[in-house]
Formats: structure tokens, C-alpha cells, sequence
């Protein structure tokens, strides 16, 4: 799944929730506030038509409304809907990832359909290996009956926008086009907050809280 995250502060955040949980609620607000500009954006570069005419499926499709697909296991259609309503944003503290990373805030492409259009050709920029009708499960290669399909699908997206989170067409070209605005209100929030907290350290004896 593609992710935007902030990564940092998440001692912080666990310390304002156990001794001031006021200023972790106004903190949430403010990161919201400052996500939401890059949702917005992300969510206005799905194009309100499919890239490709196939892509959108046709008479006899009954597609499922959560996921875009119209059979399990299947590649999902293009649904402008669903990857809007996928492009979302969290201020909770996230998990541990593998590499030890905790993150303060993320925002998310989550669907299937936005994740392929969000990152199509970026590993593969003439598609996936073409196999034909070989056996296997593998999700790596391309068993269409075109050997170009895979090129020719990613031919016909916009190209790839790099930013210092990952590269993508939307909420990475977001992130790009934001230009820092929002890592900078982040930032301020964070600040702000980490001094209140501390200043209220000072004449407080959080002892008592625990």
C-alpha cells in the first residue's frame, strides 16, 4: 500500500496521551489540518475517466463497490470513486514497521485499483515479465494474451512524480507539489506543542498522572 509517512515524535505523542491528553487532542487537530491539503490534492489528480478503455470493464461486469473488483483474485477496474474515497490520512501513532520505524501521521493510498494506478511501471517500466499461460501463482509476471500489455498499460498513465517520500501519481505527486508546506505546519505543531508540554513539566508533577 502506498504511504506518506511522518516519522518522529512518537515518544511525544505517547507522553501527551498518558499526562496531557489536551494537548495531544489539539496536536491531532493540527496535523489533521495540515494533512488534509495533500488528500485533497492526491484525490483531484484521479482522472474522472478511465486511462484505458478496457480498464473500466463494460455490460456484464457486477463490480463489487468496496474494492472494484468484479471477481476475487482478479485485476481490479478502473473506478475513480473508490480510489478517492481509498486516499485517506491517520494522525494515530503507527506500529513498529520492520526496519524499526514508528510514524506519527500517514497518509494512504489503500485500495487495490488506486495502488496500481499510483504506482504502475515503478519497478517495471515496460511492465511486468511476460509468461503467457504458463502455470503458477506468481503475482510478478504478466499471463495476458498480449505480450505488450503490460507496457502499453503503463504507457498510457501519466508518468511517474518523484518525491522524498517515493514516487507516484498521486498522493507522492501531492507530496512533491506540496513543496514542504505541510511537513513545515507539522513541524510547528510539534514544536509548539513539545514546549507547552514541557513548560507545564516544569510546575506540574506528572508523577502523579502514571
Amino acid at each position: 500500500m502506498p504511504v506518506v509517512e511522518l516519522r518522529g515524535n512518537t515518544e511525544l505523542r505517547m507522553a501527551l496521551k498518558r499526562f496531557a491528553p489536551d494537548l495531544e487532542k489539539n496536536l491531532q487537530l493540527e496535523l489533521r489540518n495540515g494533512l488534509k491539503p495533500i488528500v485533497k490534492a492526491a484525490q483531484s489528480f484521479v482522472p474522472s475517466e478511465s486511462p484505458m478503455s478496457h480498464w473500466n470493464g463494460g455490460k456484464g461486469f457486477k463490480l463489487n463497490p468496496k474494492t472494484s473488483m468484479f471477481r476475487k483474485g482478479m485485476f481490479p477496474l478502473y473506478n475513480p470513486s473508490i480510489i478517492k474515497r481509498g486516499i485517506i490520512y491517520s494522525t494515530s501513532v503507527g506500529k513498529h514497521s520492520k526496519k524499526g520505524f514508528t510514524s506519527m501521521a500517514r497518509i494512504m493510498n489503500t485500495t487495490a485499483v488506486g495502488a496500481i494506478y499510483e504506482t504502475a511501471g515503478r519497478k517495471n517500466p515496460e511492465g511486468q515479465i511476460w509468461v503467457g499461460f504458463r502455470n503458477g501463482d506468481s503475482k510478478r509476471v504478466s499471463r495476458s494474451a498480449n505480450p505488450t500489455a503490460g507496457a502499453t498499460f503503463i504507457s498510457k498513465l501519466p508518468p511517474l512524480v518523484s518525491s522524498k517520500q517515493g514516487e507516484g501519481r498521486l498522493i507522492y505527486r501531492a507530496w512533491n507539489e506540496d513543496k514542504g508546506r505541510t511537513f513545515g505546519i507539522v513541524s510547528r505543531a510539534i514544536d509548539k506543542t513539545r514546549t507547552e508540554f514541557y513548560s507545564r513539566a516544569k510546575t506540574t508533577s506528572f508523577s502523579k498522572a502514571a
